[in-house]
């Protein structure tokens, strides 16, 4: 997959981007809160929510904010802009037929919505600002997904070998 074509960009892989790279500032932020406070302090986060989970602090959690809300949808955006073709990721690309920028969009989305099943299994809905969360992280995977199952999408992130 080479440079883009003089055909511009569709819309919704614009909105795609500009939401995974507003996601991912988001992500950084969250995790360098957790990691410079991993009592959860600084952020204005109590212990108390980690009472019915495996940690004892929000370390964990806040590298897997950097890996998965963070890093995930940056190089994810790269792909997606660039569509930069990395011989070791032919193998997802055929896989999928897809670019491996779309797959790893798929990924954010799933893993944004996995991450709120698991969560609401340990804490529960969350009542205050915690539970608008839950909900806005909701809606930003299942939008993620869907932005990424349009056929313009899809189709301008199609692998060619």
């Amino acid at each position: 997959m080479g440079e883009e074509s003089s055909r511009s960009k569709p819309a919704a892989l614009t909105i795609l981007i500009a939401t995974e790279l507003i996601f991912a500032i988001l992500g950084f932020g969250s995790a360098f809160g957790m990691l410079s406070s991993p009592s959860g302090k600084g952020m204005g986060l109590s212990q108390d929510l980690l009472e019915n989970t495996p940690v004892g602090d929000f370390t964990l959690v806040g590298l897997f904010f950097l890996a998965f809300y963070g890093v995930l949808p940056t190089v994810a955006v790269y792909g997606l802009i660039t569509k930069k073709r990395w011989r070791w990721t032919d193998v997802v690309n055929k896989w999928t037929g897809q670019h491996w920028a779309w797959t790893a969009s798929v990924a954010l989305g799933i893993v944004l919505l996995l991450w709120i099943v698991v969560e609401l299994s340990m804490l529960g809905f969350l009542s205050g600002i915690g539970g608008v969360l839950q909900v806005i992280m909701t809606v930003v995977g299942i939008w993620i997904l869907a932005l990424t199952m349009l056929p313009s999408v899809k189709s301008s992130m199609k692998f060619d070998d």
